[in-house]
């Protein structure tokens, strides 16, 4: 098999026409977002142009294969009310992630659990968080065993009976071997510390 290369860089402008191919797919809205609701460029831009200003809580990043945009990243700090909810205590340090590949046809090759080990390790190496949760909808059985592979756990169910809480905790994780027989890493930080 042909080594890849998996690098993630923060998002740009540029970037707002793929994300809006990518937001237009029935298989990525599926479980991101909502099939009869498609992105278009505009939209992305409302939404995503905070994000890369700064202006909202939310750091945006995109993966690349070989240079090439093939899916989303996302980190934020969970609100207080967030904590409480999901029974964490307030003063822990726990980001959320979330992420979809937006190239249905690199679905089910390992590129996502690739990526999400490569983001959690470089969170946990660059920031002071202590514990990371995403919260998948439990017919999401694909993202659901990417992430059993990545060290994440189920905790509870939220949403009203429709995501999982999974978690990973700082003295949990595992260390990423940079070079596997399949994959060559490389995380790309276009800044000396992007939060």
């Amino acid at each position: 098999m042909k080594k890849v290369e998996i690098s993630i860089r923060k998002m740009r402008v540029s970037d707002y026409e793929v994300m809006a191919q990518w937001l237009s797919t029935k298989e990525v809205l599926e479980f991101y977002g909502d099939v009869n609701s498609p992105f278009s460029v505009e939209r992305v831009r409302r939404k995503y142009g905070p994000r890369i200003n700064g202006d909202v809580p939310i750091h945006p990043y995109i993966v690349e294969m070989d240079k090439i945009p093939i899916g989303y990243i996302q980190q934020y700090y969970l609100t207080a009310e967030q904590k409480e909810e999901y029974g964490y205590p307030s003063n822990l340090k726990i980001y959320g992630i979330d992420q979809f590949i937006g190239v249905p046809e690199l679905f089910n090759q390992g590129i996502g659990t690739v990526m999400i080990k490569k983001f959690v390790d470089f969170l946990y190496e660059t920031t002071d968080v202590q514990k990371l949760v995403l919260d998948p909808n439990l017919s999401n059985k694909r993202a659901i065993r990417c992430y059993e592979k990545c060290g994440f756990h189920k905790a509870i169910v939220i949403n009203k009976g429709r995501n999982w809480l999974m978690e990973i905790n700082k003295r949990d994780r595992w260390q990423v071997q940079l070079e596997s027989e399949h994959v060559k890493l490389d995380f790309k930080n276009e800044s000396p510390h992007p939060f």
